[in-house]
């Protein structure tokens, strides 16, 4: 028999086990049979193996599903049956576990999620606010482009596509590790101790991504993202990316050197402002682009980024090679700090005070057209 058809019986032998397996009621909801307590679930695209066991001594035990969308697929599968559904936020679905001779009521719980409600002012750029990035020559991106040059450039590239090269060349240099840390913070160092086998954590994809962006002659910055909570946050409470601007759409727009990602709305790529309200506004039709093989999933990607897409913060003084840098009433970085939000200036989990931003509410100081 056909190797092919022999699988696709199979499956539909299968298939009908399951659904045969679920016609089976206990108190007027569908049975699932268990071997033992282990689970694992999928909601979307992602999978959850292990998160959830099956416990009969738990009276209607709840998973809790954060919805982003209007609406969830969901699948639940024991070592022996399976169930899927679509579920809404505020809504729940209920099934029994059979284990042994036990029933265990396990209840599917759909939970709106609850964004942000971020703004900030539209008020005209304070003009004392200038933001400098590199024009002309430079003999460091000069070395960058000699040492690691970007071949896969070509004529006719609009930005976007030679951005998205660029962030999937990035990276693939190395595998993400949180724990170790280049000997500098320059692309050259990193590329080269990348190449010797060593792995690097977010603020390295943010620093390569944007050193290449800039040999390329884009003005790129690197962009740090902290959460509402990050003064009392016990758990690290930021993460690195790169904003670059293209010079085809006049705007900014957001990549994620470690994800690999660059977000979209209608077409159009979006900066880190822009993408935290997508999130919230526009989930169900807002974008994550890449070239990667192996693209990393809407839901997983939010779920990691959007709760530090609250305060951002970059450098002054972007240029290479500058003895004096440039800053603004004595201050390196400027933060982009919502309306009505504390302005951070102390950080518990590193035990360290920001106290070198200018603090500013207004989208036009932040996201001013490089000069």
């Amino acid at each position: 028999m056909n190797s092919k058809l022999t699988i696709l019986l199979v499956f539909l032998i299968l298939s009908t086990y399951v659904s045969a397996q679920n016609t089976k009621q206990h108190k007027g909801l569908p049975v699932l049979n268990a071997n033992s307590d282990w689970t694992k679930y999928r909601v979307g695209q992602d999978w959850y193996p292990g998160w959830w066991s099956v416990a009969p001594q738990v009276a209607h035990d709840t998973l809790t599903i954060n919805c982003y969308g209007a609406e969830e697929s969901f699948g639940f599968w024991t070592d022996a049956d399976s169930i899927e559904f679509n579920l809404k936020a505020n809504t729940s679905k209920s099934f029994y576990v059979k284990l042994g001779e036990q029933y265990a009521h396990t209840i599917i719980q759909g939970v709106a999620f609850q964004p942000d409600r971020i703004k900030y002012d539209s008020k005209a750029q304070d003009a004392a606010v200038n933001i400098k990035y590199q024009t002309g020559a430079s003999d460091y991106l000069e070395e960058l482009k000699k040492s690691f040059p970007l071949n896969f450039i070509k004529d006719g590239m609009n930005d976007t596509e030679v951005v998205l090269a660029v962030l999937n060349w990035t990276n693939s240099r190395w595998d993400h590790n949180g724990n170790n840390s280049p000997s500098k913070n320059d692309a050259i160092t990193i590329l080269n101790e990348a190449s010797e086998g060593q792995q690097f954590p977010c603020f390295a994809y943010a620093i390569v991504l944007r050193d290449q962006l800039n040999a390329l002659g884009y003005k790129a910055r690197t962009v740090y993202l902290k959460t509402g909570d990050a003064k009392h946050r016990t758990s690290p409470p930021g993460h690195v990316a790169t904003e670059v601007y293209l010079e085809d759409l006049q705007k900014w727009v957001f990549v994620d050197g470690q994800f690999n990602v660059m977000p979209f709305l209608d077409g159009t790529p979006l900066n880190a402002v822009e993408f935290q309200n997508a999130i919230g506004e526009h989930y169900d039709t807002f974008e994550l682009r890449s070239l990667a093989s192996e693209k990393a999933t809407k839901r997983s990607y939010v779920d990691f980024v959007y709760d530090y897409l609250f305060y951002l913060d970059t450098t002054f003084d972007n240029r290479y090679e500058r003895e004096q840098r440039h800053t603004v009433n004595e201050k390196r970085s400027i933060m982009l700090v919502p309306v009505g939000a504390e302005e951070l200036s102390h950080i518990n989990f590193w035990n360290m005070d920001v106290d070198y931003c200018l603090y500013t509410n207004s989208l036009k100081d932040f996201y001013a057209k490089p000069k």
